[in-house]
């Protein structure tokens, strides 16, 4: 694993317990919203979901906005990382440390996931076929999510560029 990727999972973990509950999530958000210029204008409200915006505070946090790119939105990122031709979906890829995932939670269909995204994570590692991700908004929190790598519910992949 590259330092860089490391430091993306390491400043991901140092947010765990963050969480509604608490009140701490709010950090998340106004991390977020000392960006300049807001992504599309829009200042995210502590009502407002918050998973890619959690990416995008790591991302923030890091100095790698121009690798992982920042937006509250996820389909909104996905389009970003395809952009910078940093997006894959394949369901043979297996995932790397620093990758961010996209699902559609609540997917019910089997085969590909070509549906809205609605979720999204930051990968810690895979193993024996699982996948360990820290996610923003898990459940009002930062949480880890394991997640098979064969899981229907994927949409793919943020690669960002690392060694750019």
């Amino acid at each position: 694993m590259s330092n860089l990727a490391q430091a993306v999972v390491y400043y991901a973990k140092k947010w765990m317990g963050y969480s509604e509950a608490n009140g701490k999530f709010k950090e998340i958000i106004d991390t977020y919203n000392t960006l300049n210029p807001l992504p599309r204008g829009y200042k995210l409200k502590y009502t407002d979901e918050w998973c890619a915006t959690f990416v995008s505070t790591v991302s923030i946090e890091c100095g790698m906005t121009d690798i992982i790119p920042t937006e509250c939105s996820c389909e909104r990122q996905i389009k970003l990382f395809d952009d910078l031709g940093c997006w894959i979906e394949d369901d043979a890829y297996v995932p790397l440390p620093g990758d961010i995932i996209y699902y559609r939670l609540g997917n019910k269909d089997s085969g590909d996931c070509t549906k809205w995204a609605n979720h999204v994570g930051i990968v810690i590692g895979t193993y024996e076929g699982k996948i360990r991700v820290i996610e923003g908004n898990k459940d009002d929190a930062v949480d880890y999510r394991y997640i098979f790598r064969w899981d229907p519910r994927i949409r793919g992949y943020g690669l960002p560029d690392y060694e750019k």
